[in-house]
């Protein structure tokens, strides 16, 4: 049957397929559609404001308060340079953290209702792109705290995604979060937020499998935290190497699993096929349109409760759980395989981050190379719905 465990729709930067991305309007029209999360991206600023923006600079989306083009990099600027940004057209405000989270607690309630002790219910998923100094993570967890004080109400509620195992190595070696999460009681069944390390490539995602390994191997006289699961762009999942290597390391960890950005019906049956067959623990898809998504995850498991057994879908051979993947999708995955290796994009964290016990610094701002054929074409997928 399709729906051990259901599907679960996440909309991406809100409803971005038709509302202005990252804006309250968004957030609302995403849960009014019947998703349950919706994804978001945060950023520090110079005076460390946590801000709401999928670009670290602001050109593309933001306007001034007369409409002008901007072209502030967020790192490099303190608040009150950029608390008057506008979204173009819509004229929504930049958000902060904390507006977020105010206007979130106020949904919970709305759409939750008295249901508020259930972990399926709504929730945020947050993008913090490798760019953010790790420090990011206290200044996030204090606006958290600072907004409802608690912390245990939000484990269920806020799921961290990272790209860049640092910030996971910084939360084990802070102090500050080991004296604030042990006094913090589990709340169904989580001992902190869901952390999710998000990639284009599956094979980036084996060093943080190592670093729960590695964790698991520590003495307990301190609060670690590991990774929860992975949240994979659609096409790394299209390829037979993903099925027979990384599906069982996934179901090992009990990891749970998410797929970027799945806007069709193909894309959405051969991922819940993925993780229903396997018996993720939780899996759910990324989508510009969760009002679409939303329906087609009703349609496809109508259809199979219709259909009988799942063992009958084309997607599936005789034997159990064994995944059938069409050759046209391992042709599409071997070709983005091939303009990431051309444009030398690395799908997997640089040797020092693989020295699990290596220092953090919270300050850190990385510099990533920008390859400018790899944004063009990326961005170009992302225009058209692709990515």
């Amino acid at each position: 049957m399709f729906s051990h465990p259901d599907c679960l729709v996440t909309g991406h930067r809100g409803f971005k397929g038709k509302y202005p991305e990252n804006t309250l309007g968004g957030f609302d029209k995403c849960f009014s559609a019947g998703a349950t999360l919706f994804e978001t991206d945060v950023w520090t600023t110079k005076d460390e404001v946590l801000v709401i923006s999928h670009d670290v600079n602001t050109n593309r989306v933001f306007v001034d308060e007369n409409g002008n083009e901007t072209n502030y990099n967020i790192l490099e600027s303190n608040y009150d340079e950029i608390k008057d940004l506008r979204t173009i057209g819509s004229r929504e405000k930049l958000l902060t953290f904390k507006d977020l989270l105010r206007w979130f607690v106020k949904a919970v309630e709305h759409y939750d209702g008295e249901d508020q002790d259930d972990s399926s219910k709504h929730r945020i998923m947050l993008d913090i792109k490798k760019l953010n100094p790790p420090k990011l993570l206290k200044l996030l967890v204090q606006d958290l705290i600072e907004v409802h004080s608690d912390l245990q109400w939000w484990f269920p509620r806020i799921q961290l995604g990272l790209w860049d195992l640092r910030f996971l190595k910084y939360l084990n070696q802070e102090d500050w979060f080991d004296r604030v999460f042990s006094k913090t009681s589990p709340h169904n069944g989580f001992r902190h937020f869901d952390i999710f390390h998000i990639t284009v490539a599956w094979q980036s995602s084996l060093p943080f499998i190592g670093y729960n390994e590695y964790i698991d191997s520590l003495e307990n006289d301190r609060f670690y935290f590991k990774a929860t699961g992975v949240s994979l762009i659609y096409i790394t999942t299209w390829s037979k190497d993903f099925l027979t290597k990384f599906l069982p390391l996934v179901k090992q960890q009990d990891l749970k699993m998410f797929s970027w950005t799945v806007n069709n019906r193909v894309q959405l049956e051969y991922f819940a096929t993925v993780g229903q067959k396997a018996h993720i623990k939780e899996y759910g898809v990324i989508t510009d349109y969760p009002d679409k998504m939303v329906q087609l995850v009703r349609d496809v498991e109508n259809s199979r409760l219709g259909s009988g057994d799942a063992e009958s879908s084309p997607f599936l051979t005789e034997k159990d759980e064994e995944i059938f993947l069409p050759l046209k999708l391992r042709i599409s995955s071997w070709f983005f395989k091939f303009i990431v290796n051309f444009c030398a994009v690395k799908g997997g964290p640089p040797t020092s981050e693989t020295s699990y016990s290596s220092p953090i610094d919270p300050e850190e701002i990385t510099t990533v190379p920008v390859n400018k054929l790899w944004v063009m074409v990326f961005s170009t997928c992302q225009k058209y719905g692709i990515f």
